[in-house]
């Protein structure tokens, strides 16, 4: 533990809550301060603080880009292995970019918000939020 982290009031905390509650409201897309809040307004747009508790969610604009930076990483590594999967299976076909473009729309469809979701849980736990 260093000097910063000693001197913070007890009030200053993160209280320690079990991992698998913590992962599941990151996923789910609650506020990693109260719980309660919601990181989205509606299925895609992201809020920029909390309803509930005012938690700002975005980290000087960075919240945002690396986001897109993760899901741009873990769709180019499922469509790498889903490519060859279908490659070596049943070879290149005529719809085979088509078969991945529709993949790389559906991943990034299910991945945003758990993406999100943990990426902003990583900044508050680590001090850069709240």
């Amino acid at each position: 533990m260093g000097i910063t982290e000693s001197r913070r009031t007890p009030a200053q905390q993160p209280e320690r809550l079990p991992t698998p509650t913590l992962l599941r409201t990151a996923f789910l897309g609650y506020c990693p301060n109260c719980l309660l809040g919601k990181l989205f307004n509606g299925l895609m747009r992201p809020r920029s603080s909390c309803a509930v508790c005012g938690m700002p969610f975005e980290y000087e604009g960075g919240t945002f880009t690396m986001t897109a930076f993760i899901l741009y990483l873990l769709i180019c590594a499922a469509l790498a292995v889903e490519g060859l999967l279908l490659a070596l299976i049943f070879g290149i076909f005529p719809g085979f970019r088509w078969v991945l473009g529709g993949s790389a729309l559906v991943l990034y469809l299910v991945m945003n918000r758990p993406v999100r979701g943990l990426w902003v849980w990583c900044l508050w736990r680590l001090g850069y939020l709240g």
